[in-house]
């Protein structure tokens, strides 16, 4: 029972890391291109990694480069017609 996992939550588990996501949801990210819910720390992680390695900024899920704001409603709109 010492090193038992938490029941999972109904938000799920992070799909980078698989822990289970935060109860505040300030401490979670959802990713525009690919519609996936994320924890702040695979996010900051992916940015750390990109920072220091000189890369353009992408989605820490699916590796799309970040799209501009116009780009985003439309990758959004074909997410919500493929019913992810």
């Amino acid at each position: 029972i010492l090193f038992k996992q938490p029941e999972s939550r109904h938000d799920g588990d992070c799909p980078i890391c698989c822990l289970p996501m935060p109860l505040d949801k300030q401490k979670s990210f959802m990713m525009a291109c690919c519609s996936k819910v994320i924890c702040k720390g695979c996010y900051y992680a992916n940015k750390i990694r990109e920072t220091k390695a000189s890369l353009n900024s992408s989605c820490s899920f699916c590796r799309q480069p970040v799209q501009a704001k116009d780009e985003l409603g439309k990758q959004r709109m074909k997410r919500i017609e493929a019913n992810d």
